[in-house]
């Protein structure tokens, strides 16, 4: 009777194990967001960036040109969707500002004395809507 109930815990721990829901290593998902990065920014040299809790991934590249530097961005889930659609900045910079938010930045014309020619914006990615800073 007793190596009939160890056998049973055995199969049932076996079992349970097996029920776990797999959990999707973050290097493997960076990787494969890297792929879908560059084939939509069609670029090498895209950088992705995880938000704080690894649900969005902000997806970038530059242009080599250093006078008008052209910045594309993307953001994506975890399965790889598009959530915010391609946006090209020209002389810009794009960062998160927290979990759903991000910041661009991009010069605007020539500064006038003692006045700054930078524009940003927060730009809530699920919504779409963006706010001036």
């Amino acid at each position: 009777m007793q190596l009939n109930t160890s056998i049973f815990l055995f199969l049932w721990m076996l079992l349970f194990m097996n029920c776990q829901p797999q959990k999707t290593d973050q290097s493997e998902i960076k990787k494969n967001m890297l792929e879908k990065a560059q084939t939509v920014l069609k670029s090498d040299n895209v950088h992705v960036i995880p938000n704080e809790k690894n649900t969005y991934y902000l997806c970038f590249t530059k242009s080599p040109n250093t006078v008008k530097q052209k910045l594309s961005f993307i953001v994506m889930d975890p399965k790889e969707n598009i959530i915010y659609p391609l946006k090209v900045l020209i002389d810009g910079n794009v960062s998160w500002l927290d979990e759903k938010h991000i910041k661009t930045s991009q010069k605007m014309g020539i500064a006038k004395k003692g006045e700054s020619n930078v524009i940003r914006y927060s730009i809530d990615i699920t919504t779409g809507n963006s706010t001036k800073l």
